[in-house]
């Protein structure tokens, strides 16, 4: 006797992955501000700045070409996750730090391939049986 696999598949939403990018942005921006009136010298505040912005920069950038690469990710039952997008899939993990609630979720991901990225996904938990299924599987990842 056969079953199907318990599984479900969530889209990326580009609105969502849009705020992830600004209020990074802002992040990055309000650092800078703090390391600007630190009282240090100017050379440290200057060494501090740039690496801030170095550090933030490739943070945004790495989102940035992350989000354009992967649309969407399905999630089985054993916790097996695999990212797809533009024809190509890959296998990935969840990584700790995700959290899932009723109707949201930040996951941070890594891709067999070595793109890590956190993505914030929504979606209504009265509504939707992917989501459903979604908040089903990672309860039952993190009770064990």
């Amino acid at each position: 006797m056969s079953s199907s696999t318990y599984s479900t598949h969530i889209a990326a939403d580009d609105r969502l992955r849009g705020v992830v990018l600004l209020v990074g942005l802002a992040l990055a921006l309000l650092g800078a501000i703090m390391i600007a009136w630190l009282p240090v010298s100017v050379v440290g505040r200057i060494l501090g700045l740039v690496g801030w912005f170095s550090w933030s920069g490739r943070e945004l950038l790495t989102y940035w070409r992350v989000y354009g690469r992967w649309s969407g990710l399905s999630v089985a039952a054993d916790g097996t996750i695999e990212v797809q997008g533009g024809g190509c899939r890959s296998a990935a993990r969840v990584l700790p730090g995700s959290l899932v609630l009723a109707d949201v979720a930040w996951l941070r991901i890594r891709a067999d391939n070595g793109d890590q990225w956190g993505e914030l996904i929504a979606g209504n938990h009265q509504e939707s049986e992917e989501w459903r299924r979604f908040q089903v599987i990672f309860r039952h990842l993190n009770a064990c």
